[in-house]
């Protein structure tokens, strides 16, 4: 099973303890700051953990939308 990297913007409303605490939940690991406007970072893990933290974090959606999403967004 591979992993995907994606870029995540950190939204300005967010709290950094509580998106430290989704990612370590969904076992997502955070890289490089790609854009210091936008506040964006690189965060890679398989696709199911990417799915769960991307429908965490934006909403409940269905799966499939996320799913698209990542595969769609992969960089790596």
């Amino acid at each position: 099973m591979s992993k995907h990297i994606i870029s995540f913007i950190f939204e300005k409303d967010m709290n950094a303890a509580e998106i430290c605490e989704l990612l370590a939940k969904h076992n997502i690991d955070i890289g490089a700051r790609t854009s210091y406007t936008k506040n964006e970072y690189l965060i890679s893990g398989h696709l199911v953990e990417l799915t769960n933290f991307i429908a965490e974090v934006e909403g409940d959606y269905p799966a499939k939308q996320w799913v698209d999403y990542v595969e769609e967004n992969s960089i790596a």
